[in-house]
């Protein structure tokens, strides 16, 4: 009977029902994407994951999975570049990296890049795999090391036991410089440096903005390219070869 009474209060009283949480709804469409995803309902599997998006949803795996969508519906472009969202929220996660390098296999266009010193380029990709606020952590971590070590030497009272503080401070700044400059550069890249991909199956890159102008060049999906600038619709990109031209602004997804 008290069961009875209080389903028909809630009935008639919906209002008194516990409101359901917004990440709960947002949890849910995730989910009941992922297994349209494992059910191969590849495009219905997409929306639930652009509605997150609409719900501005900032996730990793969740540009992990659009990525996965959009490759199995034989997008490359946007498979790639949600891939690369999704590695520039978690770079230390392996599967978007691996993904991207099998996509890369797939993109028509061979753009030959200048050849980078081995040091260089290992160092370039030990910096991909850090977060900027990882690498500000680490760099006050060693800023507090190397001060710690050097008044350690200070106070130390016998040489022999005082010298390895100042090697260990010497370390220590040399790595918080390198690690300030590398954190300097990030910011820079991600604040200044405008990046894109090419989402469309094939474009014609011009010499100026607008398709009165000279056909420069054809690029294909996939493609990586920097932005310079933007005119009326119309993008100036670059390619790690050099070559500048300008592309509809609707060919490109920018991060």
């Amino acid at each position: 009977m008290k069961r009875t009474v209080v389903i028909l209060i809630l009935l008639l009283f919906p209002q008194l029902l516990p409101a359901a949480s917004p990440n709960d709804s947002l949890a849910k469409i995730f989910a009941e994407g992922n297994e349209l995803y494992q059910k191969g309902d590849y495009g219905q599997a997409e929306q639930n994951y652009r509605t997150l998006l609409q719900a501005e949803v900032d996730d990793a795996s969740l540009y992990y999975n659009l990525g996965n969508a959009c490759f199995k519906q034989k997008r490359l472009g946007e498979a790639i570049y949600y891939w690369e969202k999704a590695r520039k929220k978690r770079p230390a996660d392996p599967d978007a990296s691996e993904n991207i390098g099998l996509a890369n296999l797939m993109i028509v266009d061979r753009i030959e890049s200048p050849q980078i010193a081995y040091p260089v380029r290992i160092l370039n990709n030990a910096l991909e795999l850090i977060s900027t606020s990882l690498s500000a952590w680490i760099a006050f971590f060693l800023l507090a090391a190397a001060n710690g070590l050097l008044t350690w030497h200070i106070l130390g009272r016998r040489r022999a036991v005082s010298t390895r503080p100042l090697i260990g401070s010497i370390v220590c700044g040399v790595l918080f410089i390198f690690f300030c400059c590398a954190l300097s550069w990030k910011i820079y890249a991600e604040e200044y440096r405008q990046e894109g991909v090419i989402i469309e199956q094939k474009v014609d890159a011009h010499s100026g903005p607008g398709t009165d102008n000279l056909t420069v060049f054809t690029l294909h999906e996939g493609i990586k390219v920097q932005v310079r600038e933007s005119n009326n619709g119309w993008l100036q990109v670059s390619l790690p070869n050099g070559w500048n031209g300008w592309l509809p602004q609707a060919a490109v997804a920018l991060f």
